[in-house]
């Protein structure tokens, strides 16, 4: 219960951050509008899977963490315009970490029997 008590609250975090992020740069260039996309609806995710008892709250957030991985990604391919020595240090940094926080959404969808709470 905790674990969903935490991504309800991350996920409002998430939630303001992605809309606010996306009002404050109106218009924004398309990867951060689509880097702000993905973390709302990993903010969504998230709070829906310390809300809802329909689904299965280990899938919300799962499929949440691929969305915030997939940010984190986008967020590193941004970074490459114009890129120096240390910008392609940081865009391999930031998408390694984007695409673990992906895998271990994925493990939350397949291996969610580990993470179920009852």
């Amino acid at each position: 219960m905790v674990q969903r008590r935490v991504n309800r609250w991350v996920g409002v975090f998430l939630l303001v951050v992605g809309v606010g992020g996306f009002v404050l740069s109106f218009p924004p260039s398309l990867l951060l509008g689509v880097q702000m996309a993905l973390l709302a609806v990993a903010g969504a995710l998230f709070v829906a899977a310390g809300v809802t008892d329909r689904v299965r709250w280990s899938l919300l957030a799962g499929v949440g963490n691929v969305a915030l991985g997939s940010s984190l990604v986008v967020s590193g391919i941004t970074t490459l315009d114009g890129a120096e020595t240390s910008d392609y240090f940081y865009a391999v940094a930031v998408g390694v970490g984007g695409l673990t926080l992906a895998a271990i959404g994925v493990l939350y969808v397949v291996e969610h029997d580990a993470f179920d709470t009852a």
